[in-house]
């Protein structure tokens, strides 16, 4: 029993429940809109954040807005951002990979591409990228960053893809393919792409849970991909994030720690929940497919 896979699924499975029904789920607000002025149950008037009671189920950030209800519909959120980072991520690697697979020039374009953007830990190049003025500052600056964190680790992705299509050539099934007439076109078809579809899947469980650690380290550090620059009187600029992503919930960390602790452990419990999750289910899939390839062998 793949039980790695099994509880892969479950994690996946309520998170995907909660991104599609968490706004209608019980005890969450109709709207994420500040509650002012709050009353505790002695009458005494409070000051947002509100900690955990039964009004507020995990307590509310600093803004007065109840947790519980910017997780559940943030999620929605959260998730199609990660989601279009993975999807261009995977697409672009599927592509650079394969390519490297039948030239020679597309295979030194992947190999530079990926020890370009390995040297340094990747949220130390992301933070140098988007420093760039015309980044930062871009109209549409959320695109950017989008584009940016896809593609920064498409090189990494295309080596797995490749790697698995060179693995797959040395079985001795695929060199009687060849003896018998196989062109490179049937090959991909027939056996190649029957195999990368498996890896694209457990690639792309894989890749969420690594760009939803990448964002949350992001907004440890005030860097939020809906994150806007509005001009200032004194020329300085003002950042604004105005989204209910899950990473957000970080902007007011340093104070949070020492005042307000239900406000990033709320976000560091979804994030972690939902890592955790897709990680276990990438783990289980590479296991289905290790036991796949050791029938094949027998």
């Amino acid at each position: 029993m793949n039980k790695t896979l099994i509880a892969g699924l479950i994690i996946t499975g309520i998170t995907l429940f909660i991104i599609a029904f968490g706004p209608h789920l019980p005890l969450v607000h109709e709207s994420s809109e500040p509650v002012l002025p709050y009353r505790d149950s002695d009458g005494k008037l409070m000051p947002p954040p509100y900690p955990p009671s039964e009004d507020f189920l995990i307590g509310s950030n600093r803004k007065g807005q109840d947790l519980f209800t910017i997780l559940m519909i943030g999620a929605r959120e959260t998730f199609l951002i990660i989601a279009t980072i993975v999807f261009l991520r995977i697409a672009l690697a599927l592509m650079l990979g394969v390519s490297a697979f039948y030239s020679r020039s597309a295979d030194y374009a992947m190999r530079t591409w990926n020890a370009l953007f390995s040297f340094l830990p990747t949220i130390f190049i992301v933070l140098i990228i988007l420093a760039i003025p015309f980044i930062m500052f871009a109209e549409h600056r959320s695109f950017w960053v989008v584009i940016v964190l896809a593609v920064i680790e498409s090189g990494r992705v295309a080596a797995v893809f490749n790697t698995s299509m060179h693995d797959l050539k040395k079985r001795t099934f695929m060199e009687a393919a060849i003896v018998n007439g196989g062109t490179p076109w049937s090959m991909f078809r027939r056996y190649y792409w029957p195999a990368l579809r498996g890896d694209v899947l457990t690639a792309t469980s894989a890749e969420i849970s690594r760009t939803m650690f990448l964002i949350a380290q992001l907004g440890v550090i005030g860097v939020f991909i809906t994150q806007e620059f509005m001009s200032q009187l004194d020329r300085s600029y003002l950042a604004i994030d105005r989204s209910n992503s899950w990473p957000t919930l970080f902007e007011t960390l340093r104070h949070d720690v020492y005042s307000a602790q239900w406000i990033p452990l709320a976000a560091l419990g979804a994030i972690s929940f939902t890592m955790i999750g897709f990680y276990l289910l990438a783990e289980g899939l590479r296991e289905r497919k290790n036991i796949q390839m050791r029938k094949l062998q027998e």
